[in-house]
């Protein structure tokens, strides 16, 4: 039997790999791994253009989804503009000079996926997926 430990374990050892992955590939920019996370969802949910939304997505504090704007804004990679109708709401934009970054995610995005999932097929991955569907819905209904 397959228990939620397991479970646990397994996509922990995942999320560890992939953030190690990434965070090794982008160590001459010196980014946080929150602010590849930040760049990932902007680049990745185009109706996600706010600290506070960035902050559910992420499941972080809105103090490090700050200090993470502030440093990715100082860096040239988003700007931030405030909203035309209400200007307490400060929209979050990547920057041309983001591109070479963006390109560079998804390409070693493209290698983690090649390594984890070189073996498994198509059908694995739907059933998979529905699985994952599953267990969000209880999990969203339990709250």
């Amino acid at each position: 039997m397959f228990t939620i430990e397991e479970f646990l374990r397994i996509s922990n050892q995942m999320r560890d790999y992939y953030a190690k992955k990434i965070k090794d590939c982008f160590e001459k920019y010196h980014f946080s791994p929150n602010e590849i996370s930040i760049l990932i969802v902007l680049k990745n949910n185009s109706t996600i253009t706010t600290s506070t939304e960035l902050k559910v997505v992420l499941g972080v504090s809105k103090t490090l989804i700050s200090r993470s704007v502030d440093s990715l804004e100082k860096k040239g990679l988003i700007r931030i503009c405030i909203d035309e109708k209400d200007t307490r709401i400060h929209h979050l934009r990547l920057t041309d000079a983001c591109k070479p970054v963006l390109k560079t995610i998804d390409e070693e995005i493209g290698k983690i996926n090649k390594t984890l999932f070189y073996d498994v097929s198509v059908e694995e991955m739907r059933n998979l997926k529905q699985t994952m569907n599953k267990l969000q819905k209880r999990v969203g209904e339990g709250k």
